[in-house]
């Protein structure tokens, strides 16, 4: 029994259920050990909207990291090169999710965000979960899937004050700057999201 999981498992289930009654899909971008991934698929395969879960990941670990990433962590490019697609198919097949829902309605983009996020076509989203670490792949997520969440939709932020990776806070600080929007901290996660007004 894991208490970080399990606290991970309240924090997002209670962001889902405030979008219950939102239109539109649910987006990850950065599905690394594709714990949060697996979280959100059990979730979307109970829900009676019949959503379409969206996993967008390079599975060639992060780009190359900008000078607004520098600290004390020192990311590398090509690290969190962790699952290919054809794993993250087997983990989600041991979670005894419905056949019928993992082929129809969970979509699985591999290739970096500058390359997928401009055709993959993602109309409308209730849920967003962003755990992208870099300061470019925060500016590329944002400016490419803000636009498209409902209002109301919510917006997870999983870097937003890590120490580990400044050029988070950076970019979704600048993206919002013009924007009226207000960054909550999550109860007992110490994670920060926001309600699209």
């Amino acid at each position: 029994f894991d208490f970080r999981t399990f606290q991970k498992v309240i924090y997002l289930n209670r962001a889902y259920e405030r979008t219950r009654e939102i239109e539109g899909d649910i987006v990850e971008c950065g599905v690394g050990y594709s714990e949060t991934f697996q979280i959100l698929a059990c979730l979307t395969s109970q829900d009676k909207h019949e959503r379409t879960l969206w996993g967008f990941d390079s599975f060639e670990g992060f780009p190359e990291p900008s000078k607004e990433d520098t600290s004390s962590r020192n990311p590398k490019k090509g690290e969190w090169k962790v699952l290919t697609v054809g794993q993250l198919y087997v983990i989600l097949k041991r979670l005894r999710l419905e056949k019928d829902f993992v082929d129809s309605r969970v979509k699985i983009v591999k290739g970096f965000f500058d390359d997928t996020l401009r055709t993959a076509n993602v109309s409308k989203i209730a849920l967003l979960h962003l755990d992208v670490d870099l300061y470019q792949s925060y500016k590329v997520c944002l400016t490419e899937l803000f636009p498209n969440v409902a209002k109301g939709g919510i917006v997870l932020f999983d870097e937003y004050n890590s120490p580990s990776f400044p050029g988070a806070r950076k970019a979704i600080d600048e993206y919002l700057t013009d924007k009226s929007q207000t960054i909550q901290k999550g109860e007992n996660t110490g994670k920060y999201f926001l309600i699209k007004t």
